[in-house]
Formats: C-alpha cells, sequence, structure tokens
C-alpha cells in the first residue's frame, strides 16, 4: 500500500510515477512529484518505480494572470 496526497492506494511491484498519476486519474499538465520527500524529474515519471510503503505527493501548478 501507498499513500498519494494522504489516500491509500494498492501497490503491486514496477508500480512507476505515471501509473500512479493515472490511477488517481490526474490530468493536469503541470505535476510535481515527490516519492518519500524527494523530488521526481518530470522526464523519470515512466521509469522511477515507487516503493511499496512509500508517500506520494503530487502537486498540481497553477498560473495565472
Amino acid at each position: 500500500m501507498i499513500s498519494v496526497n494522504g489516500e491509500s492506494l494498492d501497490w503491486s511491484p514496477g508500480k512507476t510515477v505515471r501509473d500512479v498519476i493515472r490511477e488517481m486519474n490526474y490530468r493536469f499538465p503541470l505535476l510535481i512529484v515527490r516519492i518519500d520527500g524527494r523530488l521526481v524529474p518530470r522526464g523519470s515519471y515512466d521509469s522511477t518505480a515507487v516503493p511499496d510503503g512509500a508517500e506520494v505527493d503530487i502537486i498540481h501548478l497553477m498560473s495565472g494572470g
């Protein structure tokens, strides 16, 4: 089990950041992702595995004017 923004999500071996984003149905294009406090570079979402028990923070960046 992992925690994503305080919500529990089932974990499976090989689950990536991109998988978590899809499962949480996040569609906003500008996201910041941290796993256990460590920033995950945007270009690494497809290759970064999320370990069991991880705390994942996904932050939607907003801009305006």
